[in-house]
């Protein structure tokens, strides 16, 4: 299945404080949607027991963990959490750092503070072999900020780097800002909505119909929510 990187979004921070604070986290953003969906009543106090207040909401929205081979069993549009190692064919690159994945996730200083997030989609594969498809656009990766370093800009001048982002550091002889980037083989946690999507090495439901694959999607209330599993712990 051809997977084409898709652009999650890109934000500038102002000075409104509260949106400052969203786009700073991704899990007060999920943390937001979860307020719009009728689930409110959430104190932020600090990173971490934020970030362990989104995952219980979150999973009291779904009806446990789920197998990934029961998924396909699920209706569509179910809201489910399941867990699983990352695979791809097609991965993207760092922007200031030297890695490849499925998901990236930059926080730049560069007249303001913008925030750049990219994403492909890939597989979920569980120790048993089971497989689903993960379908990455409107997706929010969870994870919290890290420690600034200076960058040299001709990083950011090649044409994989979102040309909004390279306007914006333009002129500018050293860029702070950090970045990571979710890398295949990574076990992780995903919430999303159930669906199906068309692939060749997936059931046949009938003889009109292409073989099908289960697959997690961002829905109109709550985007497909990634988590590592080594956060999970904290």
């Amino acid at each position: 299945m051809a997977r084409m990187v898709t652009s999650v979004g890109i934000w500038t921070v102002g000075g409104v404080a509260t949106v400052g604070s969203i786009v700073a986290a991704p899990w007060l953003l999920v943390l937001t949607k979860l307020w719009v969906f009728g689930v409110g009543g959430i104190a932020i106090a600090g990173d971490r027991a934020g970030h362990a207040m989104a995952q219980r909401r979150l999973k009291q929205m779904t009806r446990g963990e789920l197998p990934l081979a029961e998924l396909t069993a699920r209706d569509e549009g179910e809201l489910v959490v399941v867990r699983g190692t990352i695979e791809a064919t097609e991965t993207l690159q760092g922007i200031m750092i030297d890695s490849e994945g499925v998901y990236r996730r930059a926080e730049i200083q560069a007249n303001g503070t913008w925030i750049t997030e990219a994403a492909v989609d890939f597989s979920l594969v569980a120790d048993d072999g089971a497989r689903i498809l993960i379908q990455a656009a409107g997706a929010r990766w969870m994870v919290a900020g890290r420690e600034k370093f200076s960058y040299p800009l001709a990083r950011f001048f090649r044409d994989d780097v979102p040309l909004k982002i390279r306007e914006r550091v333009a002129g500018m002889t050293k860029v702070q800002g950090y970045e990571r980037v979710l890398p295949v083989g990574a076990r992780v946690q995903i919430v999303g909505y159930k669906t199906a999507s068309a692939d060749a090495t997936g059931t046949v439901t009938d003889y009109r119909s292409a073989p099908q694959r289960a697959t997690l999607r961002s829905g109109e209330n709550l985007p497909l929510v990634i988590t590592l599993e080594s956060d999970l712990k904290r």
